[in-house]
């Protein structure tokens, strides 16, 4: 159970991402994917991302189970589509990803705020990284609560 959960809870996190297709436009020539570093960033990000929540004891037990190479590809290649890359997301939607899981509003800040410090740390910049957490922050209704 807790594997299924931490899958789904991390594909449905940025399942939320792609729902903003206004975030691949493109800003100073360029489209937010290619700004992140492309592939190779957002591979950056992603593999940041787990090692920060798995730290966090207020949150880690969603994720003792997980299957972290499927979440890690899932979360590349949502993450790419969302922002303009050419990849193509093949996950849930938010709402089915964590119905009955009943995320709080503490979790889900915890766990947004793990992956714009992984952001940070693989060098997207403030606004980039702004952005999309933005699109986290809309995703909310679909996470929080279910």
């Amino acid at each position: 159970m807790a594997r299924r959960r931490w899958a789904c809870y991390g594909r449905s996190f940025v399942a939320g991402v792609s729902l903003c297709v206004s975030c691949s436009v493109m800003a100073d020539g360029h489209l937010l994917y290619e700004r992140i570093g492309a592939q190779d960033g957002i591979a950056t990000v992603v593999d940041g991302f787990p090692g920060k929540v798995g730290a966090d004891d207020r949150v880690n037990g969603r994720f003792a189970d997980t299957d972290m190479p499927k979440l890690r590809a899932l979360l590349i290649e949502q993450v790419c589509e969302a922002t303009g890359g050419p990849c193509k997301y093949s996950g849930k939607n938010m709402l089915d990803a964590h119905k009955g899981m009943n995320i709080t509003e503490d979790e889900f800040g915890i766990v947004a705020a793990h992956f714009a410090a992984a952001m940070l740390d693989a060098g997207v910049g403030a606004d980039d990284n702004a952005t999309i957490m933005g699109v986290l922050a809309g995703m909310r209704d679909d996470i929080v609560g279910q």
